[in-house]
């Protein structure tokens, strides 16, 4: 997991020839993608998740997506061997995308699922000044806004700056652990919980929330100042103000409709998905490689 362009789809790449490595600054992986390999004498999958950043999905829709997939295995009492959270060391800081996804990210783990976190750092190869580097991995570390938190939960640092190579010790890392995890949606989407009311769903629908208030605080505007130019008789500006009221009502629209969507069960969930990938549609046909049985593990 971690968001556009950290690197998710080339360490998949390493293991299997399936995975389509991204390049430019649209999302590549928009969808939950499940890839077999096989590493250290075991038979994995690894599975590709969207980040919260998506350029060409809400993060409803990539909520809904991770919350369907993540209930599969549950339902096989298959629980997950780790969770890789993929972070670029040559960022000079959480961007507001980038705290906005951590802050996703754990509370779909929640406390209990983050000892089988490994947070890995990439991009080590286009690091010009190795101390900067070193530095902005331990500021990670330590500052509570970032990874501290996590790390006092169970969670694991380490670095994937050597390719196939430091990709390989993530896995036999997470592979060594006995412990599989649970995640906190797994366990409250199965407890019959909405998705809204999830820890993460109450994320996503409190940041929904203030978004609709400024739509409406700024159609409120745009009204007001529709009527300024029609009393004006200011045509250009009354059209333009008209265009971009017309804009905003759209954009909130579409934040009410993910509110809207949030309240799923589980149960209707899988019902939407049986319905995507019924016989014939490509999606089944693709997930056909994707199955596991109990004692295989799985990678995220």
């Amino acid at each position: 997991m971690g968001i556009t362009g950290v690197g998710k789809s080339s360490f998949i790449s390493y293991f299997s020839n399936t995975a389509v490595t991204g390049d430019g600054l649209e999302s590549c992986t928009s969808t939950v993608s499940i890839h077999a390999a096989r590493v250290a004498g075991m038979n994995i999958f690894l599975i590709d998740t969207p980040g919260f950043d998506d350029t060409n999905r809400s993060d409803t829709d990539i909520l809904r997506e991770i919350a369907t997939w993540l209930d599969i295995p549950f339902k096989r009492s298959i629980k997950l061997a780790g969770i890789i959270y993929l972070h670029r060391i040559t960022d000079n800081r959480l961007s507001g995308s980038a705290l906005k996804n951590l802050r996703l990210f754990r509370k779909l783990c929640g406390d209990g699922g983050l000892s089988c976190v490994v947070l890995a750092t990439t991009m080590w190869n286009m690091v010009t000044d190795q101390s900067v580097a070193v530095q902005r991995e331990a500021e990670l570390k330590s500052n509570p806004e970032f990874w501290q938190g996590l790390i006092a939960k169970g969670s694991v640092v380490l670095r994937q700056d050597n390719g196939k190579l430091s990709a390989i010790r993530i896995i036999q890392h997470i592979l060594s652990k006995k412990k599989r995890g649970t995640l906190a949606i797994q366990d409250e989407m199965n407890s019959g919980k909405d998705l809204s009311q999830t820890k993460v769903g109450l994320e996503v629908g409190s940041e929904l929330a203030m978004l609709e208030k400024k739509y409406k605080e700024e159609i409120e505007k745009l009204k007001r100042e529709l009527q300024e130019a029609r009393r004006e008789r200011d045509l250009r500006a009354e059209l333009e103000i008209a265009n971009e009221r017309a804009a905003q009502e759209l954009m909130m629209k579409k934040v009410q409709e993910d509110k809207r969507r949030l309240e799923v069960n589980v149960e209707e969930l899988q019902k939407e998905a049986a319905q995507r990938w019924r016989p014939g549609s490509g999606r089944k046909e693709k997930s056909k490689h994707a199955k596991a049985d109990k004692r295989s593990c799985k990678l995220m």
